[in-house]
């Protein structure tokens, strides 16, 4: 059984997620000279309280595909970290779409499909779409990414 949910409406700020849910604000980053891309989450509680942050280092690619990297990587630790209901946040409308609505001819991509296989697990995630201005977290951090290629660095408390 799929526990997936998608909001149409986009959040203007940050706010809290529901009582016992798991807020994951997540990002992608590309160099203005194509030399450098990453990928940053920030995970909070429905206190707004810091549960943690990280980040990688990645090869170039389209920021349809990383940020769809950093979904999954964001997935992956929170489910190695327990938790059961988690909202993931996103600045990229077309991917939150394409998550939400299956479009046909990009749900090839295999990072699409790894977030719908993540999706299946036992717990509940929703997706939504916010405006970068309530992603300033995550897009600020995916920009000072620090660490090898490929090598996640994790934040205990905000950096």
């Amino acid at each position: 059984m799929v526990h997936l949910a998608c909001s149409s409406k986009t959040e203007q700020r940050w706010q809290r997620p529901n009582s016992g849910w798991v807020k994951i604000n997540v990002d992608g980053f590309v160099s203005k000279n194509n030399i450098k891309a990453a990928i940053k989450g920030a995970m909070r509680n429905s206190d707004g309280e810091w549960l943690m942050g990280f980040n990688m280092v990645i090869g170039m690619d389209e920021i349809f595909r990383i940020e769809a990297q950093v979904i999954v990587k964001g997935m992956k630790l929170a489910w190695l970290k327990g938790y059961k209901q988690v909202e993931i946040n996103c600045d990229n409308v077309m991917l939150i779409d394409t998550i939400c609505n299956g479009f046909a001819s990009i749900r090839n991509i295999a990072e699409v499909r790894l977030i719908h296989g993540w999706c299946h697990k036992n717990w509940k995630v929703k997706f939504r779409h916010v405006l970068r201005g309530s992603n300033k977290v995550a897009d600020c951090l995916a920009k000072a990414a620090i660490g090898k290629l490929n090598q996640v660095v994790l934040f205990p408390i905000p950096p």
